[in-house]
């Protein structure tokens, strides 16, 4: 398959790897906001994302990843992508290891050594970073970011658009909502509200100016 990626900075090195290893696809460029790449990207930056109509007949073919890193970004260039015309296609390195009954969604990265056990779900467009683990049962949302060596016991729920930073552990069972942030290394014992931030071990919810006594 002839792949152009959306996105030319250190995320797109890892993913352009993972699209070329994985399934052996063609990674034809990459499109970027300002047309230009991190060194040593491993291929071409064909110019701006700008017209992506256009650029799906430059370079003669609909199928598009999206390698950005950034949860809110890469859900609106996936979402432009798309209303051109463009397909997305899915990044699964040949060094994770993935259950034959997991599912894994249009657009979602599985990066080098990650681990998605049985029955989970992974939504379109989201990430499982370098060295996560994603046990049995669980479900990671539409553009969530789950970061490098992040552990998560069974039947986890991560809402869509919701980050969890490096090295961040979630026992068995706890739900985590939309566009809500863990902090690196946090260990969340308990539900995290949608939109909200949590840090520490075990996490608790970080207060902003003005939110005491409430």
């Amino acid at each position: 398959m002839r792949i152009v990626v959306l996105g030319a900075g250190g995320h797109a090195r890892v993913c352009i790897e993972a699209l070329e290893d994985g399934a052996g696809h063609e990674v034809v460029g990459a499109l970027s906001r300002d047309g230009s790449g991190v060194p040593d990207l491993g291929v071409a930056v064909l110019g701006l994302d700008d017209d992506l109509g256009a650029r799906i007949r430059e370079v003669g073919t609909t199928h598009g990843f999206v390698a950005i890193g950034d949860n809110v970004a890469r859900a609106a260039v996936a979402a432009r992508w798309r209303e051109a015309g463009g397909v997305l296609v899915t990044a699964v390195s040949a060094f994770a290891m993935v259950s034959r009954r997991a599912a894994i969604g249009d657009g979602a990265a599985v990066l080098p050594g990650a681990v998605v056990n049985a029955a989970a779900r992974i939504g379109t467009g989201a990430i499982v970073n370098t060295g996560a683990t994603v046990d049995h049962d669980c479900e990671i949302g539409e553009f969530a970011h789950v970061a490098p060596g992040c552990s998560l016991g069974g039947a986890v729920r991560i809402g869509a658009g919701a980050f969890l930073g490096i090295g961040v552990r979630v026992v068995p069972g706890v739900q985590v909502g939309e566009r809500a942030t863990v902090g690196a290394g946090g260990v969340v014992i308990e539900d995290v509200p949608p939109d909200s931030t949590v840090v520490g071990v075990p996490a608790r919810r970080l207060l902003r100016r003005g939110d005491a006594g409430r």
